[in-house]
């Protein structure tokens, strides 16, 4: 008798354990880079080395089956940095609780929504995370989020997101995203708080063929008659083909911040941009190619105010796999500014330890680097 409750025991262990799982996994990439900064201001320019993290992280996720194809889900992303700089942040990536099944998926967490889309495969290779073309297509008239209100939904993760995403259709998969307040917290007890993000994407993935739309719309938290709005509306589509040879893709992007005070007429501030990525295979690695041009901001301030605010950025690398897991990246990348635009490399500041350069400056880097996925 004993035996066979032992028996049992062990069998009921083991069937709870298949039916949930946890895995470990994450990215360490990081790299050295020589940053120039040219064409500023007497005293301004210069150059310097420093180690950069290309957004190193370690992730713990599960599964749980909770039976009739419905499955309880979590993930919880932290990021470090190779160099030491900033710390650890825990829980800082993308993180959430949620449930998926047959009708879909529901996360509830702190999420990528919206920013920096289209097929560059920098941020996913060992060549710099700078190099992407997110350093334009992620602000209006530049300026590294943290250093002011440009950044389009965050340029990072939005918060207390409510997600979401269907099934797949022949390739074809709607997201929804809903956030209180994208930005961070929901504000003081008893104030007029009504800020929102609203966030729609559709993707289409099928073959040689991979495309997408995404439309984002927040107001930022402080609605009262004091507070000056921050309110933003974005819309963005991509697509890429697969030539055999080589992957070309296009990434159009319009983006506006409406401030002023709430008492106030609004102001608008519009920025069209555009990216043009190409990825070739060559031997064991991958060239990767971007040029991506921000227009002039367009809008309600004084058409001076508005003149020589556009920037161009051209990148280049290679992409060489050692393994399956670990390769050797290097590239260029360099952003030429007009004098009133402010756009700088992607995290140049945040993970690069290298300032932000002034508006009008131009900025480059050579870097050379390593990614491991475990």
């Amino acid at each position: 008798m004993k035996k066979s409750l032992v028996a049992l025991a062990a069998f009921a262990a083991v069937s709870a354990f298949a039916q949930s799982s946890v895995t470990l996994s994450g990215v360490i990439k990081g790299g050295v880079a020589q940053s120039k900064y040219s064409n500023g201001a007497a005293g301004t320019n210069g150059n310097g080395m420093s180690v950069v993290d290309g957004s190193s992280r370690f992730i713990i996720g599960g599964t749980e089956d909770l039976g009739g194809g419905l499955k309880a889900i979590f993930q919880v992303d932290s990021r470090f940095r190779v160099d030491g700089g900033s710390g650890f942040t825990t829980a800082g990536g993308n993180t959430f609780v949620g449930l998926s099944g047959g009708l879909g998926m529901v996360q509830l967490g702190n999420l990528d929504t919206h920013y920096c889309l289209g097929s560059d495969q920098n941020g996913a290779r060992a060549t710099a995370l700078g190099a992407s073309s997110c350093s334009l297509l992620g602000y209006v008239n530049g300026r590294e989020f943290g250093a002011g209100s440009n950044a389009i939904a965050n340029a990072a993760r939005s918060s207390n997101m409510i997600r979401y995403t269907t099934p797949n259709f022949s390739g074809f998969q709607g997201q929804l995203n809903y956030s209180t307040n994208a930005f961070g917290n929901e504000g003081t007890v008893g104030a007029a708080g009504k800020g929102r993000a609203i966030h729609a994407g559709l993707n289409y993935g099928n073959g040689p063929i991979k495309a997408g739309l995404s439309v984002w719309n927040s107001k930022s938290e402080d609605r009262s008659a004091t507070a000056t709005r921050a309110d933003q509306k974005a819309y963005t589509v991509f697509g890429n083909y697969d030539f055999g040879v080589a992957t070309v893709g296009l990434t159009m992007d319009q983006s506006t911040l409406n401030g002023g005070l709430m008492t106030a007429a609004q102001t608008e501030f519009k920025r069209r941009a555009w990216s043009l990525p190409v990825t070739v295979p060559l031997g064991a690695g991958t060239f990767l190619f971007t040029y991506t041009k921000a227009g002039d901001v367009t809008g309600t301030a004084p058409a001076a105010a508005n003149r020589n605010t556009g920037a161009t950025m051209l990148s280049a690398g290679y992409d060489y796999s050692l393994s399956k897991r670990t390769s050797l990246g290097v590239s260029y990348a360099r952003i030429n500014n007009k004098a009133n635009a402010g756009y700088g490399l992607y995290t140049q500041a945040t993970l690069g330890g290298t300032p932000p350069n002034a508006f009008g400056q131009d900025v480059s880097q050579l870097y050379m680097g390593v990614r491991h996925a475990f």
